[in-house]
């Protein structure tokens, strides 16, 4: 078996290992259907007149895909703590296949939490997006998990404590989802909201998921390779082991 694949299985035995971290991870899109989208649901669409299922459902798609991001931080900063991505290379493994474990595993999580999405979406609200359109946002959709899993590697591979990789993850991740219009248009929001947003990759995003054509799907193409280069570059030239001890 191939040295990633190997590591790729190490990482999905760590899934049982911290299974009510993962759980959490997979209930979360239920929640948020059956919760948060299912309350504003009537009052979002008589306000505003859009189809907020399909609205909501894409703004839920990149929100799971940001997510990765911070969970990859997480993955590659505890590798480089406990030496794994140090044996990994002693062996003879590169950091681009040790990059590739990662975001295979990554991407295997999302498209569960995709499903499960699309099925509680489904439950709850009908049949109200086509199957061509629904695969089209999960191509999209995983593109930019590649490209937030670059970043997240990116980050990682700098990260030299448990703290510093906490405090990241908190101050970056609530600015980062509730700037965006996952969840609500920003046409009526104060002005430093839209400032803020013009600025979020993730605004850009779920417009790639809400209008999912050739030239958008190159746009997330286009994220993927710029953040599978950075996080790679970032990992080729990190310390094997971090510092914290």
């Amino acid at each position: 078996m191939p040295r990633p694949l190997r590591l790729f299985k190490y990482h999905a035995y760590s899934m049982w290992n911290w299974r009510s971290s993962y759980l959490g991870r997979f209930i979360e899109p239920i929640a948020y259907f059956a919760f948060l989208i299912a309350g504003l649901n009537s009052v979002m669409q008589s306000s505003t007149g859009i189809n907020y299922v399909q609205f909501a459902l894409s703004g839920m798609i990149c929100f799971l895909a940001f997510r990765s991001a911070t969970s990859t931080v997480s993955d590659v900063a505890n590798d480089r703590k406990w030496g794994v991505f140090a044996i990994y290379t002693l062996q003879g493994g590169s950091t681009a296949g040790y990059l590739f474990s990662v975001v295979l595993f990554s991407m295997a999580v999302f498209i569960v939490q995709f499903l499960l999405l699309w099925g509680v979406s489904l439950l709850a609200f009908g049949w109200q997006i086509s199957l061509d359109q629904l695969a089209l946002q999960g191509l999209v959709g995983m593109l930019i998990v590649l490209g937030w899993n670059g970043c997240g590697a990116a980050i990682g591979a700098r990260i030299q404590s448990y703290s510093v990789r906490d405090m990241i993850v908190v101050l970056t991740s609530l600015p980062v989802i509730l700037s965006a219009p996952l969840f609500y248009p920003l046409d009526g929001a104060p002005s430093y909201l839209r400032a803020i947003s013009s600025v979020n990759p993730l605004t850009y995003q779920v417009q790639w998921l809400r209008n999912p054509d050739l030239t958008n799907i190159g746009w997330a193409a286009g994220w993927a390779v710029a953040g599978l280069i950075v996080g790679g570059f970032m990992l080729a030239s990190a310390e094997r082991v971090s510092r914290e001890r």
